[in-house]
């Protein structure tokens, strides 16, 4: 362990993510914390937090609210995307500064209302860096739905058996999206346009097998890391 972040103890309550944004030269660190409806921006040392989105322990769905938000990605010119989330149902667009720019999304009436832009537990979110197109995980609707960098809807997919899919993270090379099928415990990747390529994976605590995971992460040479 090189470093804890202790002197934020009081203020964390259900840490959902950590991410440092690729196109930051000073990698600050971002966390999204489901539980106070908050997304912080603090500095790669951990020292100062610089900026908060959300306004903390209160649920919602306007420009200065999430409802529990679980993940995020980021476009080449330092504007954002944020999943919201677990009991929000859509997706919300900031500029690099953090200013509000728009969301779209809407809430499913159950898990067979498959429309356009409807959405049930936003569960996942990854941006093709040469397409800047947005990849949505509809984890309750059972599929993926593919945005456009303004929100216009553009195609879905649905996941098949590879069901509670738990997140998503774009391939480096630009082949497609990876994620976590927990019901089957099965890494699946997709490619850009929904085809299913592999899914591997078995349930279980031995090396190589898999239980639960909650986060994944490939690095340029197309390691995995679970």
């Amino acid at each position: 362990i090189l470093e804890s972040w202790t002197q934020w103890d009081k203020m964390l309550r259900r840490p959902h993510s950590v991410y440092i944004s690729p196109y930051d030269p000073e990698k600050h660190v971002w966390v999204v914390d489901d539980r106070m409806h908050a997304v912080y921006k603090f500095t790669h040392d951990g020292k100062t937090k610089v900026m908060t989105l959300g306004t903390y322990g209160q649920a919602g769905a306007d420009a200065t609210h999430f409802n529990r938000p679980t993940f995020l990605d980021w476009f080449a010119d330092g504007s954002f995307v944020v999943a919201d989330g677990y009991y929000g149902t859509r997706v919300v667009k900031f500029d690099k500064d953090g200013r509000f720019l728009k969301a779209w999304g809407e809430k499913s009436t159950s898990p067979e209302d498959l429309r356009p832009s409807r959405f049930n537990n936003v569960h996942g979110i990854a941006i093709d860096p040469t397409t800047r197109r947005v990849f949505v995980n509809d984890r309750g609707n059972h599929r993926i739905q593919v945005f456009d960098k303004d929100g216009k809807f553009l195609r879905q997919w649905p996941v098949g058996e590879l069901t509670n899919l738990q997140f998503l993270i774009f391939a480096s090379d630009g082949s497609g999206v990876w994620g976590f099928a927990d019901r089957v415990s099965k890494v699946a990747k997709w490619d850009t346009e929904g085809h299913l390529l592999y899914a591997w994976g078995t349930l279980g605590m031995s090396p190589g097998m898999l239980w639960g995971v909650h986060g994944l992460h490939v690095d340029q040479d197309g390691n995995l890391y679970v």
